[in-house]
């Protein structure tokens, strides 16, 4: 009996001492409802569609097609851009309330999409943000990015994500809990090279 209770005792213990370092810079997911995060694709030159016949490529009334077959979660039309072109991209945040201030960290990562629905190539650094959004108030980021002409990169979709996270003040060296993740799709088709 007292090594029952010895046990417990130590478990107790170790988890108050641990439990409060696990969970300070953990996940924010309450935070969620309180703020709203839109990726918007703005001046493409056409648009891609996917679907279960491969993915088409359509810029000034001529389609073109590939094999590539996606998972059915992202068969749709995307805005298509070029390589060694402008991929435009604004990320509009707000804040919902009921907080009358919210500082938070605008994180954004792009990637090939395989077509396993897994990421694949990293096609830039990450970039980031710190912003303040009085309750009710919008903001626009402009996340807009050149992504330079390689010939080891995929034609097809791609996955731009925009992570946003809680910034904790006054504690200096700790990283940021993450609040939420938002993807969009976008897609540059094949380049030929003259």
């Amino acid at each position: 009996m007292s090594k029952k209770l010895f046990l417990m005792i130590a478990v107790l213990a170790v988890s108050l001492i641990v439990a409060p370092g696990l969970f300070a810079a953990g996940n924010h997911n309450g935070e969620q409802d309180m703020l709203d995060v839109d990726i918007q694709f703005i001046n493409s030159f056409g648009t891609t569609v996917t679907n279960a016949q491969g993915t088409f490529y359509n810029v000034n009334g001529y389609v073109s097609r590939e094999d590539k077959i996606y998972p059915p979660q992202y068969w749709g039309t995307y805005a298509l851009y070029f390589f060694d072109g402008p991929t435009g991209i604004m990320v509009k945040v707000t804040n919902k309330g009921p907080r009358a201030k919210a500082k938070i960290r605008i994180k954004t990562e792009a990637y090939i999409l395989r077509t396993d629905g897994s990421s694949g190539t990293k096609l830039m650094e990450p970039k980031t943000i710190d912003i303040e959004l009085a309750k009710g108030e919008t903001k626009n980021i402009d996340a807009s990015f050149v992504l330079p002409y390689d010939p080891s990169l995929e034609s097809g979709l791609d996955r731009f994500l925009v992570k946003v996270l809680h910034v904790n003040e006054g504690e200096s060296g700790k990283e940021p809990g993450l609040i939420m993740v938002k993807e969009g799709v976008y897609c540059p088709p094949a380049l030929v090279k003259k």
